[in-house]
Parts: structure tokens; C-alpha cells; sequence
């Protein structure tokens, strides 16, 4: 099974979930601190195990928590650990429902809600997506940290808000597209010329956005991360000359190259949705809300380096701005760079 994924199936007056959890989501087990499970410990701790996974889980209703009726692990070694050692769990939980419920021809349920404490402690690790069904009804569930518990079967409203989360998030913890922004200010236009270039940035990576939700690209994938560091260096080295032979970039050619590299990232932003998922009862709204945080987080974070910039301009002398400039720049292609060579390794 996926790591990180599972699914919470919901028939008759049971809920039944499977879900891959890391093991570095438990605490007191690996003994030995080798970030993996040996069977030794599995059975030394079995009862510690399941302990954490009754106050970790949980599905409650208008009634209050519902009982775990029983819990079944299965240990699953990576390909690059020995057979006796796992780094991943399949927990089959069984949830005793208040009420049975339909699977056929009835309206999802309403006033419940999913919990899961249990994360990881890699960044790969703080994220789990959890498919619900309840016959032809289906939801897409991402827990994080921040946000563990989801409402099951949200309306379209809760689906909207909870992707914009996600959108913002993502944002701000995508420094390669934070950066781009950051060299597209260090351009040095008009704040009028600057909505011009965000507007054209914005339905470049929108366009493409959707374009590789809609299906899989005739000419892969694989290229969209490095091919995003090289957005980074490339307009950043290309203000870097401009500086130096006291030239400004037009704003045709401006516009151009912004909207070029809007169409990677946006790659790169469909790449990071697909893994999420979109909520399969209501794609446009999750697809909505996705693109709303976004544009959020970026008018966020111009807003917050606009200011900066005019403080920096407020009190410096030009020369010293221009440095200032300049040594920003320098850092940006050089991080380009750095990324673009780790991405391609």
C-alpha cells in the first residue's frame, strides 16, 4: 500500500479504514533508534501500538467518539531495509457506528468527522490522504499536522475553504516559486507594471494548472522541477546584466518571459495537486479553492516584499539600493543553479 494513504469505507454499522502509516508517527517503539521496526520490537510493543492508535484515530458523530471494535496490523518493509524491518504500517481499523447506514440510492452522512493524530517526522511524512466512500458517494480527505480532523462529505463551501488552505500552504512553503516572485520585483518596475506581470504570471500557471489536472502531459513530467530552478536562474541572471550594462528590461519581452515561466510552475503546481488529490464529488470547487490560495499566498507575499523594497528605497541612497538589488539577484541565480543541478541528479 501507499505510504501516507488509505481509505475509510463506510457500510452498514461499521466504518472500516486502512491506512499506511511511518512508523516515526509512534513514539517508545524503535528501541533502538534506527528509524525503522524490528519484529523484536513489533511484538515487544504490540499493546503501545495499539494504545496510540485508539487516541490517534478517531471518527466521531453528533453522539460523541465511535468504539474501535478491532485493530489489525500489517508490518511492510521498504524495498531498501531487510525483510525483519519495516519503516511503514497498514492499520485495518473497524469503527462501530451508532447507526447503520445505506450504501445504495441515500444521501451521504452527515456530522461526522475523521481524526488522525499520527505523523511522521520527515516532510514527506506530514501528510496523509484518506479516500472516503459510502456507496457511489466519494471524498478525498488530506490531513496535515495543522489541520488533522475533516468533516466527512463536506458541502461545496467546506471543500472551497479547505483546498484554499492547502493552496496557501503550499505557496508558502514552495521557496523555488516564493523566489521567482521575489526576482520579478527585483526588477525594479512600476507597482503598476508589477499587477500587469503578477495578472500575466497568474493565468500562465492557472492555464497549465488545469491543463495537467485534465490528464497526463504527451511530454512528461520530469522536467517540470528542474525546469522551474532554471525559471529562477535564468530571469535572474538576465536582471544581473541588465544592472550591469544599465539597461531595463521592456515590458513586452518582461511580459513574455514572466508568462513562459508561469506555464512551468504551473506544471510543477498540478504536480503537487495530483498527489493531493482533488475531492472527486466536487473537483471544481477543490480545483477553485486550490487556485484562490494561491493567489492569496502570492498577493501576500508581494505585498509583504513590496513593502520591504520601499522602506529599503525610503532610506537608502540609490547606489545603495542598486547593491542591494544586485546581491539579491546574485542569490536568487545562484540558488537557481543549486537547484537545478539537485534536481537533476
Amino acid at each position: 500500500m501507499v505510504a501516507q494513504k488509505g481509505t475509510l469505507h463506510l457500510q452498514g454499522d461499521g466504518a472500516y479504514l486502512v491506512v499506511s502509516l511511518p512508523v516515526s508517527a509512534f513514539s517508545g517503539i524503535d528501541d533502538d533508534g534506527d528509524g525503522a521496526w524490528s519484529s523484536q520490537e513489533l511484538t515487544a510493543h504490540e499493546d503501545r501500538i495499539h494504545q496510540q492508535l485508539r487516541a490517534q484515530l478517531r471518527l466521531t458523530d453528533a453522539q460523541g467518539p465511535r468504539d474501535i471494535d478491532g485493530i489489525t496490523l500489517v508490518p511492510t518493509p521498504s524495498d531498501d531495509l531487510a525483510a525483519h524491518e519495516v519503516n511503514h504500517l497498514v492499520v485495518l481499523v473497524r469503527f462501530k457506528l451508532a447507526h447503520p447506514v445505506e450504501s445504495v440510492n441515500v444521501t451521504p452522512v452527515h456530522n461526522m468527522a475523521f481524526r488522525a493524530g499520527l505523523f511522521g517526522q520527515s516532510q514527506a511524512e506530514q501528510q496523509l490522504s484518506i479516500a472516503v466512500t459510502q456507496g457511489a458517494h466519494k471524498q478525498l480527505m488530506v490531513l496535515t499536522p495543522e489541520r488533522p480532523e475533516r468533516t466527512l462529505f463536506p458541502n461545496p463551501w467546506e471543500v472551497t475553504l479547505d483546498y484554499t488552505a492547502l493552496g496557501v500552504m503550499h505557496i508558502l512553503m514552495g521557496w523555488d516559486h516564493l523566489l521567482f516572485l521575489a526576482v520579478v520585483l527585483l526588477g525594479g518596475v512600476s507597482w503598476r507594471q508589477i499587477l500587469v506581470i503578477l495578472s500575466a504570471f497568474t493565468f500562465g500557471h492557472a492555464l497549465t494548472l488545469a491543463w495537467g489536472l485534465m490528464g497526463q502531459l504527451p511530454f512528461g513530467t520530469a522536467w517540470v522541477e528542474p525546469g522551474i530552478a532554471l525559471t529562477v536562474m535564468g530571469m535572474a541572471a538576465a536582471e544581473i546584466w541588465l544592472l550591469q550594462h544599465g539597461r531595463v528590461m521592456g515590458m513586452t519581452l518582461r511580459l513574455v518571459l514572466v508568462w513562459a515561466s508561469a506555464l512551468v510552475h504551473g506544471l510543477g503546481l498540478a504536480s503537487s495537486l495530483q498527489a493531493i488529490g482533488l475531492d472527486s464529488a466536487h473537483r471544481f470547487w477543490s480545483l477553485l479553492g486550490f487556485n484562490l490560495g494561491i493567489e492569496l499566498a502570492q498577493a501576500a507575499v508581494v505585498g509583504g516584499l513590496g513593502g520591504l523594497a520601499w522602506l529599503v528605497m525610503r532610506y537608502l541612497q540609490v547606489r545603495q539600493t542598486l547593491k542591494i538589488r544586485q546581491l539579491c539577484l546574485v542569490f536568487s541565480a545562484g540558488a537557481g543553479c543549486i537547484w537545478f543541478v539537485e534536481r537533476l541528479i
